[in-house]
């Protein structure tokens, strides 16, 4: 009977320790960044911090970074920075320059060239990152993904005047 009882506390022990070593390993990543931070980054290829320098685009027009997921538009004198990614599943939109629009080849959504949504089944517009002018470039603060409907002052004001 003592064989038994000892064995159960060693199993019991075992269970306990294994817990209590998740909720340390919880504990210490919840001071770290938020895992689908990391996934982002990861996916993205971005190494080196989460802001991405370009040139100042020249004309109106898309430039499509498939590496960094990002899409740098110039569009009536402002420069805007959003994520490749449809709102709606995730799928990569592509630039129609002749229309001047964004469109989603899996469910048909369509985009202005500064990201609303024009219709479709995507629930708002793209996505946008911060942008700033800084030494002759456009850097793109691609840490945080702006959501129209969650952040729409922050939406809005994701762009830079461009001359």
């Amino acid at each position: 009977m003592s064989e038994c009882l000892s064995r159960d506390t060693d199993r019991r022990g075992f269970l306990r320790d294994g817990l209590m070593a998740v909720a340390a390993l919880t504990a210490i990543a919840g001071d770290a960044a938020p895992l689908h931070a990391l996934t982002r980054r990861y996916a993205t290829g971005l190494v080196a911090g989460p802001a991405i320098s370009y040139d100042i685009p020249a004309a109106d027009g898309a430039t499509i970074d498939k590496p960094n997921r990002v899409i740098l538009v110039r569009y009536q004198g402002t420069v805007h920075a959003f994520s490749l990614e449809c709102p709606h599943k995730g799928t990569m939109v592509e630039w129609q320059g002749d229309k001047a629009r964004f469109y989603c080849p899996k469910h048909k959504s369509t985009f202005q060239p500064e990201g609303s949504r024009i219709q479709g089944k995507a629930p708002r517009g793209l996505d946008r990152y911060a942008v700033r002018i800084e030494g002759g470039k456009v850097v793109v603060d691609t840490g945080k993904l702006i959501d129209q409907e969650k952040d729409a002052g922050g939406w809005a004001s994701a762009g830079a005047k461009v001359a």
